[in-house]
């Protein structure tokens, strides 16, 4: 029953529905919730696409709009397969979560691009999970090598990331809204796949079309809270220590006059999955509570609170007894302490596998909805009340195989890893406790 409402969450977050249910043509005006503009208006549409749903968004897009001269750019994510999309549209496939050479030569496309606009254009963008990465373009004086090495330090530090974007936004020629400023295109729409807990405009894609509130302050800060500063590369240092002082020009913040043409809309998100779940999950007649759609914390941590809710639901009954389901939407973290193959998917579910041990009839079920969970191939995992003693009689032991970060390969001997392969969305993880009892 677990996997049956992952399966359905990840429905209710596919690129192509999310963007054709919400972008609507009628009477020959585009249509977006409340918002209505006459596509008279404009003499040509620029789209822009980047991100892990940037495919089936963009061909959404083109369907909606196939009676219109629509010309742009899609970056979609490495050996990712785009499919067939009209000749106007430029196609790239640049590195996740590090940004590499063929992101840098579709981030400079994009610039050029943006830069060749006219007032008579519209811009509609459309953003999902992994944009950040995918479009680097770093400060002036800044390399690709340089700021991919701030990155990867700050992934592998305990930097939340609202931190990390904090800092990429100082890095980059267009996120923190400036990629608005690159522009002069009378009307900028952004349609976003949100794959931040909590949907806070600017950390999703490092706020490519929104107002900053940190500034180049905040990055240094953030850098040395986390013992960053003196290993990043000195250029990055001179840039920010610029930024403090005032001699190169800070992220657009709110008020700035050039953002009253720009309009964001999330159009699918962690929610959007977590109550696709409990739906199906209620059709079923499980009785299921969604505790967050927002939860940030390790995966340790995460596969430790879902077992401690199984047990006190055998004990107590309480918040459901012999049936019943918990869902959790976000993100977790995992403290990379080994050398094994895993994410915090499975990390999470091998985390819990000896909390629930004996508890027949509990399921703890963890899906990454991008399908990619950290090093490995699998998407997530599913543990059982039985999935210790399996484990056992196979002479492997769960408390080992967290120790080393080994959470793949945990799964892999009991057969028990979500295999999904790339979903062409992302909104974050869904975590699940089931009790069918």
């Amino acid at each position: 029953m677990g996997l049956l409402a992952l399966e359905e969450a990840l429905r209710s977050v596919d690129a192509y529905h999310s963007v054709q249910s919400r972008l609507i043509v009628r009477h020959g005006r585009l249509v977006i919730g409340s918002f209505s503009v006459p596509l008279s208006h404009f003499r040509k549409i620029m789209l822009l696409a980047v991100g892990k749903g940037s495919a089936g968004m963009t061909r959404a897009a083109l369907h909606v709009l196939a009676s219109y001269p629509v010309y742009g750019i899609l970056v979609a994510p490495k050996n990712e397969e785009v499919g067939k999309v009209r000749g106007t549209i430029d196609v790239f496939h640049a590195g996740h979560p590090y940004p590499d050479d063929d992101g840098l030569a579709a981030s400079q496309h994009v610039i050029r691009a943006l830069n060749r606009m006219q007032p008579d254009e519209l811009l509609l963008c459309l953003i999902s999970g992994g944009a950040s990465a995918m479009l680097p373009a770093p400060a002036d004086g800044i390399s690709l090598q340089e700021k991919r090495k701030v990155t990867e330090l700050l992934v592998k530090s305990k930097a939340t990331i609202h931190e990390v974007n904090a800092v990429r936004r100082h890095l980059s020629r267009l996120k923190g809204g400036r990629l608005v400023e690159q522009c002069r295109a009378s009307l900028v729409l952004t349609l976003i796949i949100s794959d931040v807990p909590g949907n806070n405009l600017p950390d999703i894609a490092s706020g490519l079309t929104v107002e900053d509130l940190t500034t180049y302050e905040t990055a240094i800060e953030v850098l040395t809270r986390h013992g960053l500063w003196t290993k990043i590369p000195r250029p990055v240092q001179v840039h920010l220590k610029k930024g403090l002082r005032g001699s190169i020009p800070e992220t657009p913040k709110p008020g700035t006059p050039s953002f009253r043409r720009v309009h964001n809309f999330i159009i699918a998100d962690n929610r959007t999955a977590c109550t696709a779940a409990k739906n199906i999950l209620a059709t079923n007649r499980i009785p299921t509570i969604i505790l967050t759609s927002t939860a940030e914390m390790e995966a340790r941590t995460m596969g430790k609170l879902l077992a401690s809710v199984a047990t006190q639901s055998r004990r107590h009954g309480d918040p459901f007894s012999r049936s019943g389901a918990l869902v959790i939407g976000g993100e977790t973290t995992v403290d990379v302490r080994g050398n094994g193959v895993g994410g915090r998917n499975q990390e999470t579910a091998l985390s819990a596998v000896n909390g629930i041990a004996g508890l027949d009839g509990r399921v703890v079920a963890c899906l990454g909805t991008d399908g990619i969970d950290g090093t490995s191939n699998a998407a997530g995992a599913v543990a059982d009340g039985k999935s210790a003693e399996r484990a056992r009689r196979r002479g492997i032991k769960p408390d080992e195989f967290v120790a080393r970060n080994d959470s793949y390969r945990f799964f892999r001997r009991l057969g028990d890893n979500i295999l999904t392969g790339r979903t062409g969305t992302n909104v974050g993880d869904i975590y699940l406790l089931v009790s069918c009892k």
